[in-house]
């Protein structure tokens, strides 16, 4: 009895060489074999003569499958070749005996007529005298008395021979093609699994169903009357059966249907499946139906796959099988940004260059690569392990260096593959979108303004997760409420934004910037001023990260200081504990900074978190500054003169006297 398992499931985003290890499976089963001398089979299918419907499995050492069939094809082909050359042989003596008894036909009517001629004396007199010179009615006689041990017999035998003609084009005579064509490999075996590269099996079941999985039995037409498809060779091994001492990998394994799953356990549980037919029509009634052959062979190890959102949609009676013999394991959207991941970068690349049979990459051309890995990951310290979306990149840069008859791939070519041509088709609609509407902004980058800012954020695609940056017109507008007229009240409204749907982030920023204002300057924005914040041309702007920027606008028109307009921002605000007021990390920040030097801004600010862990200064030609406080966001973006006088003075913050 041997025990289940070891079964894996490997759980991760696409791309991040789930069946790269199914593979790397195989190919250590493979030295594992190697090395205990353990054999691979091969399973042959051969005709049941006393039951039709179950053929007999038989299972030999990998590569003796098709020597058994071409030995048993030899036999076969060396039976019909006997009956060729028999049934020829007989064709031919046939013919030659009816050659014979025409000429002995022809023979003896001339000796008749030569009889007539001489009118040689019969039993009753001359034989012109009996016929009264009739020479017709003479041969007419003497054919139909000759021709009855002559031509009859001769006619016969070239009857039988036309029978025998016809008979053979049909195939009943073996050999021929037609409809019983199929019938001369009547006794030859099937090889169902071939083992013969004696390499572990790693068979790729994704997306396969029953009759593919677990094999089918192929429906013949003509199976009725003895002219159809012997019931043998018309039996197709499954995923399971040829991936006997190998590796089955199903990606996706959560779309594995009820009856597919409770299938699988009985083949993981029991290492054999006999073949049967399996199809959805399962109320046909064929001839195939009944038909079973006998248990096949297929102990096979499971490597399951799937996206995070697979662990409640797998069948819990598979996954229970996982948890209890194998593992569930989780896949790393990326690894250690260390000198020797970067060198296995390179080793990938020229992987990629020799299977697809590309031109060399520079050293440039290499570390552009992997800067490029790296900035995928979305960490200053780590690469994305999504290579997937690299090997385009590594085949259009050398596809570029090729056009210009270059000899060898460079950075440059590496930059306009990745910056031009290797982009998602959502990445791209996005991208047109925001050049569509960047033709009616009025983003202008340069001066200094009080009530403007401008703020960075993202598009996000809900489907794929792709982003692209896009720069935010913010302005805002404030006045003290006349406290003398007390049917005024004042009002603090934020227009622009997203107001429906379930989750609205930047509600939670405008209720943390006013308190944040009452704790910065001692007033509420929302009782004692009329306040209006208004995202300017834009429409639906939700998330966290605008809330660093509209605390700076308030800032300026409560100080009166103008806004430097070259300056962009981003960070989410918090309330604060201590004596500074923290801006913590938001998302996108790689995107929202090429908005930024693509719309021609000189500086953009971002939370000191996104600068110490994702962003490298070098991968941008504007310039980035980190900023943990807001106090370091008004230093960058506050001008120092002032141009209008402020609404509120500073609060000054009370002196704690420390507690002895």
């Amino acid at each position: 009895m041997i025990p289940p398992g070891p079964y894996l499931l490997l759980l991760g985003d696409p791309g991040t060489g789930k069946s790269l290890i199914g593979r790397a499976l195989a190919e250590i089963l493979t030295k594992l074999y190697k090395e205990n001398k353990i054999q691979l089979q091969d399973v042959v299918c051969w005709p049941n003569n006393v039951i039709p419907s179950e053929p007999k499995i038989s299972c030999h050492p990998a590569g003796k499958g098709k020597k058994i069939v071409l030995k048993e094809k030899l036999k076969r082909a060396k039976k019909m070749y006997l009956q060729k050359i028999g049934i020829k042989l007989l064709i031919y003596f046939l013919i030659a005996v009816a050659f014979v008894f025409i000429g002995a036909g022809f023979y003896y009517l001339w000796q008749e007529k030569l009889k007539w001629d001489a009118n040689a004396p019969g039993p009753f007199g001359p034989v012109q005298d009996v016929y009264n010179g009739n020479f017709q009615k003479f041969m007419i006689d003497a054919f139909i008395s000759i021709g009855s041990t002559t031509f009859l017999p001769a006619g016969m035998m070239l009857l039988f021979l036309v029978l025998i003609v016809v008979l053979g084009r049909f195939g009943f005579l073996g050999g021929a093609k037609g409809i019983g064509g199929a019938k001369s490999l009547g006794d030859v075996p099937k090889l169902i699994v071939d083992n013969s590269r004696k390499v572990a099996p790693f068979v790729d079941a994704t997306g396969h169903r029953s009759a593919q999985l677990f094999g089918s039995i192929a429906w013949d037409p003509l199976q009725t009357g003895g002219l159809g498809t012997p019931e043998h060779q018309r039996v197709t091994a499954g995923d399971v059966h040829r991936a006997h001492l190998g590796i089955l990998y199903i990606d996706e394994i959560k779309n594995l249907g009820p009856e597919d799953a409770i299938t699988l356990l009985t083949v993981l549980e029991d290492g054999q499946l006999p073949i049967t037919m399996r199809s959805k029509w399962h109320d046909v009634g064929t001839a195939a139906m009944a038909v079973a052959t006998e248990p096949v062979p297929c102990m096979c190890f499971l490597v399951g796959a799937g996206n995070f959102d697979s662990i409640n949609q797998i069948h819990p009676a598979l996954m229970d099988r996982f948890y209890g013999y194998g593992k569930v394991v989780r896949m790393n959207n990326d690894m250690p940004n260390t000198v020797e991941n970067r060198r296995k970068y390179v080793q990938f690349i020229a992987q990629e260059v020799k299977r697809f049979h590309l031109i060399p990459f520079s050293r440039e051309a290499c570390e552009e690569i992997i800067d490029e890995g790296r900035r995928r990951s979305g960490k200053k310290d780590a690469l994305t392990t999504r290579f997937r979306p690299l090997v385009s990149i590594i085949k259009t840069a050398a596809t570029l260096a090729m056009l210009e008859g270059e000899k060898i791939v460079k950075r440059k070519h590496v930059k306009e593959a990745i910056e031009k041509h290797c982009k998602t088709i959502q990445k791209q609609i996005l991208e047109h979108q925001m050049r569509e509407r960047g033709r009616f902004l009025e983003i202008r980058p340069y001066g200094k303004k009080v009530g403007q800012i401008y703020g960075l954020g993202v598009v996000m695609d809900p489907y794929s997760g792709e982003m692209t940056g896009n720069v935010l017109i913010v302005k805002g507008f404030i006045e003290k409420r006349n406290r003398r007229n007390k049917s005024l009240k004042g009002y603090y409204k934020v227009t622009g934004i997203a107001k429906h749907g379930k989750e609205k982030f930047i509600a939670d920023s405008i209720d943390k910037v006013r308190s944040v204002i009452l704790r910065k300057y001692g007033v509420d924005i929302a009782q004692e001023y009329f306040t209006h914040i208004d995202f300017a041309q834009a429409y639906g702007v939700d998330g966290p990260s605008a809330g660093v920027t509209m605390t700076i606008l308030l800032c300026s028109l409560l100080e009166g200081k103008p806004i430097r307009q070259d300056v962009a921002v981003t960070g989410e605000i918090n309330i604060g504990v201590d004596d500074s007021i923290q801006v913590t990390a938001v998302g996108g920040v790689h995107e929202k900074i090429l908005a930024a030097q693509m719309w021609g801004f000189k500086k953009v600010v971002i939370p000191a978190k996104n600068y110490m862990y994702s962003i490298d200064p070098k991968d941008y030609e504007i310039e980035v500054v980190p900023a943990e406080t807001l106090e370091d966001y008004l230093k960058e973006c506050l001008a120092e003169e002032e141009k209008h006088a402020p609404v509120v003075t500073q609060r000054k913050q009370k002196r704690k006297i420390p507690v002895k």
